[in-house]
């Protein structure tokens, strides 16, 4: 008499035949050998699947990068920072000790530089300020061009004293790297703290671009800078509100 089992090996039905009795036939290793055949196939079934979500994959970055990425700097964009920085504070507000900073920081005399220099060299200056910012920051800080000559940058989990110590950093890293440009570069920084300084995206941004201006002033010696109105042309207002 003949026995029939079955197997079932991820999700797949495999079958195979014993003999009982002497002399019966070996159906098993056909069933096997059939088995193994149809394994292969969907396996390389999955890998042809794998490979083309990955392609995808590499395909959603560059639109990614397309809509998040600056052109000139390689930074992230002002929509960029709009959303870290609303996700940003939703994060704080499910810590224990909620708190992080913002740096707003300008390239001083842009215009002048384009003007008297070029377009070319003001573009290089840009790079130069995306580099220098860039390589002075956390891994996960976040970095972002978010107007002509202007940069921001989230400080995750920084309070204000943390803030104050990385622009005292940037300041004496800067001078060290003008002895060796012929162009000096010139930044002008402000800082602002969540929940201190504000608890919507744009009372906070406001408030570091307050600081900026101010020491903007500080440095052209008390005159402001002149120009159009600071609090018509920031490129965050309008943000939408959170709720406080």
């Amino acid at each position: 008499m003949t026995m029939t089992r079955r197997a079932f090996t991820s999700g797949l039905t495999r079958r195979y035949w014993t003999g009982a009795a002497s002399g019966a036939p070996d159906y098993g290793r056909h069933c096997v050998a059939d088995s193994q055949d149809n394994n292969s196939a969907q396996l390389e079934a999955l890998r042809s699947e794998v490979e083309a979500l990955r392609a995808e994959n590499a395909e959603l970055s560059v639109f990614r990068d397309l809509a998040y990425r600056d052109p000139l700097t390689g930074l992230w964009n002002r929509r960029y920072l709009d959303e870290r920085l609303r996700e940003e504070i939703e994060r704080a507000l499910r810590q224990d000790d909620p708190r992080f900073s913002v740096l707003l920081v300008d390239l001083n005399d842009f215009k002048r530089i384009n003007d008297e220099h070029g377009h070319g060299t003001g573009d290089e200056c840009l790079k130069f300020v995306a580099r220098f910012l860039e390589s002075h920051l956390r891994d996960h800080d976040i970095c972002c061009r978010t107007g002509g000559d202007e940069f921001t940058v989230i400080l995750p989990e920084a309070n204000a004293q943390g803030a104050e110590r990385l622009i005292r950093r940037l300041r004496e890293q800067l001078m060290r790297c003008n002895t060796s440009r012929s162009l000096p570069v010139q930044l002008s920084v402000g800082s602002a703290t969540w929940p201190v300084h504000g608890r919507q995206p744009d009372r906070l941004l406001t408030h570091a671009d307050g600081a900026m201006s101010a020491d903007k002033s500080r440095q052209r010696g008390g005159r402001a800078a002149r120009g159009a109105r600071r609090d018509v042309t920031l490129p965050w207002m309008g943000l939408g509100q959170l709720r406080e």
